[in-house]
This record gives structure tokens, C-alpha cells and sequence, in this order.
């Protein structure tokens, strides 16, 4: 009866161990992108690359910033909570059966955060005439993820014991961009621009993830077994570099057209991975410490933006229509460690995407109202599966024969993150000119985000996909002043 067991928790383990190491899904967490900036972008859902006068169009569409006639000061504060859940819901009270497994999990909110979330300064000259030369700075939060992943499954094994996993996983990702800018306005007709970025990463996973036998199920153990438990921490860390270049035409004053260019990111990071080892192959273990580091390095894709603006309305009734497009050629990432390119990495699981972005604003004198969509394709492919024979980080060695000769990381889950949408909205007060021209305003959006992710529990033979959402609810307020 215990063959059967071991043979399993023996493939087990090399599909777990096949997990861990730097591949694309711990690449994929520097790429992600929430939809952040200033609460009128947000409120807009960020289909703004062609309208500009807005910092956060900065790394979308450059030439956004050629359309400011003053300069601008801004700042963003934020409250966000999110939570976790299984789609179907499947809870301890309603599990789900699926092959041959009886599986749940639980509704997981997280505490509500307080972030700063953008910083941005724009100066506008005029050149002569109509002509304007800009510059600009802008700090944002690219991505402020936190969630936790738990999930319980059992089912029988090849001798008819019931058997019990559970896992539990804690990410908390924050990647920050700082981004520099200059263009030019001429005469309202064409705007170009560049801006170079400069990005800061940090990326936090703690869990665990227990399989054993419970007491009085197995006559073997009476007092139960565990099989395999492992308490598991990984850490990245580092910093990246990009480049974008814009240009907006105003063939009529109405309307406006913009396309833009993104090169890859540059990543150097240091991923660290540290877990700890209490039983395997139902062979307890004194929990000692499995450590390993490495410095790995990320090229994220090229993309292409190409957005439309349309403007019209009065002096005091005016309205403001946005849409945008973008594609990520993601199948041709790659990663390496050091000189060394990772062949089965990046192009392997990634596919391209596209990000569609929609967005709608009404002003009635000094007041705005707001309201936007957004949709993100999957980076990965159906499927797709981390590959670590192509480095040695995970630590785990094969024989002269093939076998496994030496265990190292035993990593529990694959996220395959999937689509991603947005609803937004937002309000608007924008004062009336000083003497001076100086201006003050202030706004607030609201957004509801919701994130799929395809997890993968599989220790055993069998495939089991689980489909997570993670759900976001934030509500952004910016204050800024032109002059």
C-alpha cells in the first residue's frame, strides 16, 4: 500500500521541484501593471495617451505631455482592499469536486492599505508663438499587489487512503517607476516626446504547504504521516530601465491621434529563495534551512500604443472622449543568468497580448464627471509550465542514470496570471483662474479591478487547475495646482 504512495510523492516532487528556480512566472511579477496614476486618469481608465495633459501618460504616449500651455504640480494618496477567492466560489461549507478531488478555499480580504501613490512636476515654456517646450518628472506605482492564496484539497490515493494537502501563499509585490520627460508642441498641430524610465522592484512570497495522512485513516499510521512539508520564502529585488517615444497629430482641433513606442525593460534583479524541510517522501526532515541566491537579468517586451482623442462642447459645457490600444509583443521576452541565455524561458510561455482602454469625461464649468473601462489579455500561454533545466538555482541534482540524486527548492503552485478588467469613475473641481492664472484642483476616482489567475496544485499525476480572482477596490485622490 506504501508503494503506491511513494511512487506518486517521488514524481510529486519532481514536478515540485520543476516549479522553483527563476523562470517566467517570477519574471511575469515585474511586468504586471495595475492601472495607477492621477484620479483623472483612473477615472478615465487610462485612455488618455491621446488627449494628454496628464503626467501619467508619460511612459504611454510621451508627446502627452507636449500638449500642456502651463505647469503643473500634483500628488496622489490612495486606500485600496482586496481579497482572494476561488471562481466558482468554493468554500469549506460548498467544496467542489473535481477530478477526483474535493477541494476548497476561502474568501481572504486583506487589510485596507494607505499608499502615496504619484508625485509628478511639469514645466511648460513657450518657445515663441504657439510653440511649447516641456519637461517633465513623474513618480508612480506601477504595481502595489497584495493578496493570500489558500487552498485544501483531498482525495484518494492509488490504494484508496484518503489523503490531505493544503496550502497557503502571502505576495505582496510593489514595482515603482520614476520617469523623466521632454517635448515639444508645435503650434497645437503635432506634439512629439521621450521619456526615459527608471524602475525599482520588490517582490515578497511566504507560505507553506503541508500533504499527509490524517490520524486513523491509514493502518499503516495511525497517528497520521506527513508526507511532504515545506515553510517556503522568496524575495526579488532590483532595478530596470526603459525608453518611449510619442508623437500626437491634431488634424482638426476636435480630434486628436496619437501612436507610441515602448521599448523592452531592462531588469537586473537578485532572487533569493529560502525554504524549510520538516518531511518528504514521508521521511521526516529536522527543517533545516534550503538557501540559494541568484542574479538573474529580465528583458520585458516591446509595445506599441496607438490612441485617439475627441474633444467638443462650449466654454462651459465641454466633453472629452478617449480610446487606446495597446500590444505587448511579450513572446519575445527572454531571461538569462549572467552571459547565459535561459533558452526554455520567456518566449516558451509568454504569447503577446492587448490592453484595450476606454474613457469618457464631462466638464460643467469648474466640475468634471468621469468614467472609463478597462481590458488586459493573458501574458501566458494555455498551459504553459515553469522549465528549470536550464539552471541549476533550485538546487536539486540528477545521477549518472538520470535520477534525482539530491532535493533542493520544493515549490507548491504555478500562477498563470490571466485577464484583467476595469470599471472606473470620478469626479472633478478645478478652480476658476487667479490674477495670475493660477489654478488648483482636485479629484477622486473610484476603481473596481479584477484579476484571473489559473493556479496549479499539482503534486500528483493528475492536472488540477484552480481559477482564482483577485478583486481590487481602491479610491484615489489627487490634488495639484497649474501655474
Amino acid at each position: 500500500m506504501k508503494t503506491a504512495k511513494y511512487t506518486i510523492t517521488a514524481i510529486a516532487l519532481s514536478i515540485c521541484t520543476v516549479i522553483g528556480a527563476q523562470t517566467s512566472f517570477d519574471a511575469a511579477k515585474l511586468y504586471e501593471e495595475e492601472l495607477n496614476g492621477t484620479a483623472r486618469y483612473i477615472g478615465m481608465g487610462g485612455a488618455m495617451g491621446a488627449l494628454g495633459s496628464d503626467p501619467s501618460v508619460i511612459s504611454h504616449n510621451p508627446a502627452g505631455i507636449g500638449t500642456y500651455h502651463k505647469s503643473d504640480i500634483n500628488f496622489s494618496l490612495s486606500a485600496f482592499g482586496t481579497s482572494v477567492s476561488t471562481d466558482p466560489m468554493a468554500t469549506k461549507s460548498k467544496p467542489i469536486f473535481n477530478n477526483g478531488r474535493t477541494y476548497y478555499s476561502h474568501s481572504n480580504p486583506s487589510d485596507i492599505n494607505m499608499a502615496f501613490d504619484n508625485f509628478s512636476a511639469i514645466f511648460s515654456g513657450s518657445e515663441s508663438g504657439d510653440n511649447y517646450f516641456n519637461f517633465g518628472i513623474s513618480y508612480r506605482k506601477l504595481q502595489n499587489m497584495d493578496r493570500d492564496l489558500d487552498y485544501v484539497d483531498a482525495f484518494d490515493d492509488a490504494d484508496g487512503y484518503e489523503v490531505w494537502r493544503e496550502y497557503k501563499d502571502h505576495q505582496r509585490n510593489k514595482v515603482n517607476s520614476f520617469d523623466f520627460n521632454m517635448s515639444y508642441n508645435l503650434s497645437d498641430k503635432v506634439y512629439i516626446g521621450w521619456t526615459f524610465g527608471i524602475l525599482s522592484t520588490v517582490t515578497n512570497s511566504e507560505g507553506y504547504f503541508y500533504d499527509y495522512y490524517a490520524p486513523d485513516v491509514h493502518p499503516d499510521y495511525p497517528n497520521g504521516l506527513d508526507y511532504t512539508c515545506v515553510d517556503k520564502m522568496t524575495r526579488s529585488e532590483g532595478a530596470g530601465w526603459n525608453m518611449a517615444f510619442g508623437t500626437i497629430i491634431r488634424p482638426i482641433p476636435a480630434l486628436r491621434l496619437g501612436a507610441a513606442i515602448k521599448t523592452p525593460t531592462y531588469f537586473n534583479e537578485r532572487l533569493e529563495y529560502s525554504d524549510y524541510l520538516y518531511a518528504v517522501l514521508g521521511e521526516a526532515k529536522d527543517g533545516s534551512k534550503f538557501h540559494n541566491e541568484i542574479d538573474y537579468k529580465f528583458s520585458s517586451p516591446w509595445s506599441l500604443d496607438l490612441s485617439a482623442g475627441l474633444t467638443f462642447g462650449g466654454s462651459m459645457v465641454n466633453v472629452a472622449l478617449g480610446a487606446e490600444y495597446e500590444k505587448h509583443f511579450t513572446s519575445r521576452s527572454s531571461l538569462s543568468i549572467g552571459k547565459t541565455k535561459m533558452l526554455d524561458q520567456g518566449a516558451v510561455d509568454y504569447k503577446d497580448y492587448s490592453v484595450l482602454k476606454s474613457g469618457f469625461e464631462l466638464n460643467i464649468s469648474n466640475f468634471s464627471i468621469r468614467s472609463g473601462f478597462g481590458y488586459k489579455e493573458s501574458m501566458f500561454n494555455d498551459g504553459s509550465y515553469p522549465y528549470l533545466y536550464d539552471s541549476d538555482f533550485n538546487g536539486w541534482k540528477k545521477d549518472s542514470s538520470g535520477n534525482v540524486a539530491e532535493v533542493g527548492r520544493t515549490d507548491f503552485q504555478i500562477d498563470r496570471l490571466g485577464k484583467t478588467r476595469y470599471v472606473t469613475f470620478g469626479l472633478g473641481y478645478c478652480s476658476t483662474p487667479d490674477s495670475d492664472g493660477t489654478q488648483f484642483y482636485v479629484d477622486l476616482a473610484y476603481v473596481n479591478g479584477l484579476r484571473g489567475s489559473i493556479v496549479n496544485v499539482n503534486e500528483y499525476v493528475e492536472d488540477v487547475d484552480v481559477k482564482y480572482n483577485y478583486k481590487t477596490d481602491k479610491i484615489q485622490l489627487t490634488f495639484g495646482w497649474n501655474f
